[in-house]
């Protein structure tokens, strides 16, 4: 086999530019129709308002000249009708389409979830990604009927400030530069206060992290001061500095609001104080133009009180988005169609090997090479001491952790990824760290009569009363948890069952009755049995015997159906061959 030609060096690509916001592609606001049909919305109630405006106005001139003007009322009361419906549509609009964006998130996730590689959703699992990114969109989904409002509140500010432009061009001007400056000191102290609350989240994360064991680890802690007192300080420490900058971030939100309202307040005293005397504006003038001012004011206050929300919601959104970005795609294309073969010959593992990724262990850990077969109908089974890799190749052998070398083969065949559905379907599963679910399988292929006899045989039917719901009985103990879960396991009908050291939360009963009777059982039912056990006497029930030690297949032994004797695997294959 010739070598790989080296591929060129590719000319660096400058680094993408960082999105001026997260939060708006993320809740779907980024498309130009759908902008485009919120300007137009929002203008509209922004339009009605200020039409509305200018009928009181005119009203109130009218009623001061003694004059009964019925016409701008009637207008008045339209154009608030008007401005009612169109800000509700524009809300409206905003909320449907950023909760349906919201949406898409999660059935992301759960894609994600349902089929990403299994390697990668263990590293996510274990760093909360996906708790983190749920409570991302539960502060996002909250914070958006606030940010909706004050969007529609801003539209009509801005319509409104045209409008003070057609009455005193000089004040509108001054009101613009002003507000530029202000705006670009605003912009430089939100950021400061938006660095607060980046360092304020990261101290909650480490302090819930501290209380999350406090509470879990409660009975340990309860038996030793010097423990219990170590760990109260370290969460104390976190306490106190999360604290200390959720107490600076509010008092730069205080003063920034209080600055920016003492400005507002300032220029309103120009308009109407100081204008009118420079001959800036003339007596009929000045009640429309104070009317206006005073109109800004609330849309002013009404998008700096969204300031801070938004803030979050676009830390939030950045966070989502990096973890978005993260995820792993789906390992195949699910098929509705699709049904596992119920019968197999074999399955054949061929120079086989697995390495944990960066971050997943805290030292690198590689199985292999593995070479085994497992023949239908046969009891296998995995012996070696801690660590040395058991657990990890009956992950392997469902591809529930995928081969970085190596084939696996059914009945001849390599699973490659348009079969590695219903490759997967053959199995059933009761690992260590098995969860053992609330409902039972709904399917046809779930054998309820089997699942009641399992349970009798297990001696754990007392504790999972008949409900008809198909609800299940969790408060068990973790060795009654792994009798069910086995039940449940053989009533699905798949034709090989994976065990994880299903004896070490037994009592003595059921240990020896596992290599005794158990194994027997399944046996009897036709099903292929792979389990993972310390006890080397467990080798005696095995058709395959498979030692490992640190990563390798030391040894591997098939028992000899013609004279009964346990011997090496490949010399017997060889023979048989």
């Amino acid at each position: 086999m010739s070598a790989r030609p080296k591929a060129e060096p590719k000319a660096k690509r400058p680094a993408p530019s960082r999105p001026l916001s997260a939060l708006l592609p993320l809740i779907g606001l980024a498309d130009r129709e759908i902008l485009t049909r919120l300007v137009i919305t929002g203008c509209v109630a922004a339009t009605a308002n200020l039409i509305s405006l200018m009928s009181l106005s005119a009203e109130l001139n009218g009623w001061m000249r003694g004059e009964v003007l019925d016409t701008p009322f009637l207008i008045f009361c339209l154009s608030l009708l008007v401005s009612y419906a169109f800000s509700k549509r524009f809300v409206g609009l905003v909320l449907t389409t950023a909760f349906s964006a919201l949406a898409g998130v999660r059935r992301r996730f759960l894609q994600t979830v349902t089929l990403g590689n299994h390697a990668d959703i263990l590293d996510m699992q274990a760093r909360r990604s996906f708790d983190l990114g749920n409570h991302h969109l539960e502060r996002i989904a909250a914070l958006l009927p606030n940010l909706s409002i004050a969007a529609n509140m801003m539209l009509v500010a801005v319509v409104a400030y045209l409008y003070l432009w057609t009455l005193s061009t000089v004040g509108a001007t001054l009101l613009l530069v002003a507000g530029a400056m202000i705006g670009g000191w605003y912009v430089r102290e939100a950021q400061r206060t938006r660095a607060l609350l980046g360092q304020a989240k990261e101290s909650e994360v480490r302090m819930l992290q501290g209380f999350s064991e406090i509470v879990g680890g409660n009975a340990e802690i309860k038996l030793g001061k010097a423990r219990r007192d170590e760990l109260a300080q370290a969460v104390e420490a976190d306490v106190a500095r999360w604290e200390d900058l959720k107490r600076r971030h509010g008092r730069n939100l205080g003063e920034l609001f209080s600055w920016i309202a003492t400005i507002v307040i300032g220029f309103s005293a120009v308009f109407v104080f100081i204008f009118p005397r420079m001959g800036a504006l003339s007596a009929a003038e000045l009640p429309l133009v104070t009317s206006v001012i005073l109109f800004l004011a609330r849309p002013l206050s009404k998008f700096l009180n969204a300031v801070p929300d938004y803030i979050a919601a676009e830390d939030a959104a950045n966070q989502l988005t990096t973890l978005l970005a993260a995820m792993p795609a789906a390992e195949y294309a699910p098929s509705k169609l699709a049904r596992a073969p119920r019968r197999f010959a074999s399955i054949e593992l061929r120079n086989v090997r697995f390495a944990y990724r960066a971050g997943m262990r805290p030292e690198p850990f590689v199985i292999g090479p593995i070479d085994m077969t497992i023949p239908a109908g046969g009891v296998v089974g995995i012996v070696g001491a801690n660590g040395s890799g058991k657990s990890t190749l009956l992950r392997v052998i469902p591809l529930l952790f995928r081969p970085d070398e190596g084939q696996v083969l059914l009945d001849g065949q390599a699973v490659e990824a348009d079969r590695l559905e219903s490759y997967r379907d053959l199995f059933c599963a009761v690992f260590q760290d098995h969860h053992l679910f609330t409902r039972l399988p709904q399917g046809p292929t779930f054998d309820a009569e089997l699942f009641r006899e399992m349970l009798a045989y297990l001696k754990i039917d007392h504790l999972v009363p008949e409900t008809g719901d198909g609800l299940l009985n969790r408060d068990l103990s973790k060795g009654q948890r792994r009798r069910v879960a086995l039940a449940v396991a053989v009533a699905e009908g798949r034709p090989i069952i994976i065990l994880d050291e299903w004896t070490s939360d037994q009592d003595a009963e059921f240990r020896t009755r596992f290599t005794n009777e158990i194994i027997g059982k399944l046996r009897s039912l036709g099903r292929t049995v792979i389990f993972v056990s310390h006890d080397g006497n467990a080798s005696s029930v095995c058709d395959v015997t498979i030692h490992m030690t640190n990563g390798q297949m030391t040894n591997s032994q098939m028992t000899d159906e013609r004279t009964g004797a346990t011997r090496p695997a490949t010399a017997l294959l060889q023979e048989t061959a």
